[in-house]
């Protein structure tokens, strides 16, 4: 995970209704080498966008809501405890248990 101030969910997003910070949506090389959970977002319909501050330099939007890797670590990081809490914060809670 980035260092970046995620507890700031209001301000996450631009008027362009995507994540403020990200210069373009250009993907990688997709000869790179994915884990298991980056593989799980790219099969469900996640682009990956390219960003030096998210998890392996890369994080996963779709439909505006963020790639969950591993929910317990995520709900450690950013201090919080419900799954309600994450989807506010723009992070697609449904597709981590779907793809379970």
């Amino acid at each position: 995970m980035s260092d970046y101030d995620y507890g700031r969910e209001n301000e996450l997003w631009g008027n362009d209704g995507m994540p403020y910070g990200v210069d373009a949506y250009e993907p990688r090389d997709y000869s790179t080498q994915y884990n298991r959970s980056e593989k799980k977002a790219l099969a469900n319909g996640f682009e990956e966008i390219a960003d030096d501050n998210a998890f392996n330099g890369r994080y996963f939007i779709k439909d505006h809501l963020l790639w969950i890797h591993n929910i317990s670590a995520l709900k450690r990081k950013l201090h919080v405890t419900s799954d309600n809490e994450l989807f506010n914060a723009g992070y697609d809670v449904q597709a981590y248990y779907d793809a379970a």
